[in-house]
């Protein structure tokens, strides 16, 4: 009898895979000849009869690559609510939130997947990255030396490192680790800029300039070296000039704080009161909400999921 039994509940769980299986390869067979809307269709029948994690993982990232940002997260939150441990769901959740800057929900999927995985360097880099996003160069410089010592000389890890210690106002640490990063990737744009900052930054005026000019030939819309000219100008007394590069800085990355703050001081030399009031006041505005981004972050879980749950299926 018990064996029988035993045998009904395989068959049962065999009939149950069976079309949960022919879905997903419906799936990927519409896919592969273009049929973006079918395999959508399929997943999402697959998702909503069988829970399939592996269903909605595919689901997510076809809604993502249409645009549908808002499909994909839900479908990624449903993946999370039935395998809240997997670390392919998290991942996903990870990689969806930093494509549309989101780095609170980043985090969240990042925090137990480092601590999961805690010998992959890439996880620990985008945990560093998503700190870095939200302003919090504390909990970023931790992550990044983390994936650095994991995985060490990986050029983007050590220009996000170089980045960060601008940030923090390490010039000379920013400088060492983003000359170590053009040794490996010489023409990196976002690297040279943020070595002429730190350049600029200890008084390096001409290297500073020379190094931000590289970098606008390769990212002619560069806001940091947009920026390091606006400083180098400011410092040689060049006011009017340091004001075009500056708001051509601030026109490139309009949630930067710093060029705010550089302007301010040329508009004072200026004798423009009434502007270097509006950019000071802007300043400390962005500055606000860099403060709010941080504190979002460093409250942002996981919330608890009485489901349990492992890998995709």
């Amino acid at each position: 009898m018990i064996a029988l039994l035993l045998a009904a509940i395989v068959m049962s769980s065999q009939a149950a895979q069976e079309p949960r299986a022919s879905l997903l390869a419906g799936a990927s067979a519409a896919l592969e000849a273009g049929r973006r809307a079918e395999a959508k269709r399929l997943l999402t029948e697959a998702a909503d009869r069988f829970d399939s994690v592996a269903a909605l993982l595919q689901l997510a990232r076809l809604q993502s690559g249409d645009g549908d940002a808002a499909g994909a997260a839900a479908a990624l939150q449903k993946a999370r609510a039935l395998a809240p441990n997997s670390e392919e769901v998290l991942s996903a959740i990870a990689q969806l939130a930093l494509a549309a800057r989101l780095p609170g929900p980043a985090a969240a999927a990042l925090d137990p997947l480092t601590r999961m995985c805690p010998e992959v360097a890439q996880y620990h880099y985008l945990l560093g990255i998503a700190a870095m996003t939200a302003g919090d160069s504390v909990r970023a410089t931790e992550a990044l030396q983390t994936a650095d010592r994991l995985e060490p000389g990986r050029p983007l890890t050590l220009v996000a490192l170089g980045l960060v210690f601008n940030n923090r106002k390490q010039f000379a640490d920013a400088k060492s680790v983003l000359t170590r990063s053009l040794e490996l990737d010489p023409d990196k744009a976002e690297a040279l800029a943020g070595l002429a900052e730190a350049e600029a930054s200890l008084g390096e005026l001409e290297a500073a300039e020379q190094h931000a000019r590289r970098a606008l030939q390769t990212a002619p819309a560069d806001a940091t070296a947009r920026l390091v000219i606006g400083m180098v100008r400011l410092q040689q007394s060049k006011y009017e000039d340091a004001r075009d590069a500056l708001l051509e800085a601030a026109a490139a990355d309009p949630q930067s704080a710093k060029a705010d703050y550089q302007l301010s001081l040329v508009y004072a030399r200026l004798g423009d009161a009434a502007n270097a009031q509006r950019s000071l006041e802007s300043y400390r505005r962005k500055l606000a909400d860099t403060n709010a981004r941080i504190d979002a972050l460093r409250t942002a879980v996981l919330p608890a999921n009485p489901k349990g749950g492992g890998g995709a299926r």
